[in-house]
């Protein structure tokens, strides 16, 4: 094998590991939503739901979709908690201080690696 070969080999099986880790990266993924640092419900980010909260006096709305979560809407002041857009990626998060929210992503991989290290 030539350098040419091996420098090819090297970004062929990158690219391969990349889709792979794509391909799973979504599989079983779900979201949990605290309320003032207390799970209020873990959900299956395969299946579109709507979620209404209303906390400290602040409204949000937020929405699961395409295998994603986000905050559609949200009464807070800055709305950087609708800025953050959706996410879906594990260990992801989603933030809305004022009203005391967050969301966090979780996948099976995080199962799956708990059960190689023990």
């Amino acid at each position: 094998m030539n350098r040419k070969d091996i420098i090819l080999s090297a970004v062929l099986l990158a690219v391969a590991v990349i889709l792979l880790y794509a391909a799973h990266n979504g599989e079983g993924a779900t979201a949990s939503v605290y309320v003032n640092g207390s799970l209020y419900g873990t959900y299956d980010l395969s299946v579109p739901c709507d979620i209404h909260l209303e906390n400290n006096g602040i409204i949000n709305d937020i929405a699961i979709s395409d295998g994603g979560i986000y905050v559609k809407d949200a009464t807070c002041p800055g709305k950087q908690c609708v800025k953050t857009g959706k996410i879906h990626l594990n260990n992801e998060s989603i933030c809305c201080a004022p009203a005391g929210v967050l969301i966090v992503v979780h996948s099976d991989t995080d199962s799956e690696l708990d059960a190689i290290t023990k």
